[in-house]
């Protein structure tokens, strides 16, 4: 069973699914840092987290990085349907339910990193996976 989205664990099970992704290695490319802003938080949960993508590597911290280059805000429920894949990033863009403030193509790779991050982190945690 899956961690709740924003725990420590959560973060621990994805930090995990990205350092198995084939562009996981290093990036090989200028540092990419984006932080998720989450309102609506439960208790427990943090309300904010950074990607990172660097040569050390693809991983996800807690806390927003006063120098991230992107910074994307929605609403916990429109997080975690965006996390499980029942709400296409693009369309919750287009209707407002994810607001971009910064380097928009920032937003973009780091989008991308997490989708794969995410199908390997369900596939690890789906019965029999």
């Amino acid at each position: 069973m899956p961690a709740d989205l924003f725990t420590d664990e959560w973060l621990a099970e994805c930090n995990r699914a990205l350092a198995d992704q084939p562009n996981a290695r290093g990036t090989g490319a200028a540092r990419l840092v984006v932080a998720e802003l989450i309102t609506q938080s439960p208790p427990g949960r943090h309300d904010a987290i950074t990607l990172i993508a660097d040569d050390a590597g693809v991983r996800l911290a807690a806390g927003e990085d006063p120098g991230a280059s992107a910074w994307l805000t929605v609403s916990m429920p429109d997080a975690e349907a965006l996390h499980d894949g029942s709400i296409d990033p693009a369309r919750a863009l287009i209707e407002g339910r994810i607001r971009i403030r910064g380097d928009f193509r920032a937003v973009v790779d780091a989008m991308g990193l997490l989708a794969a991050a995410h199908g390997a982190l369900r596939t690890r945690t789906s019965p029999g996976g």
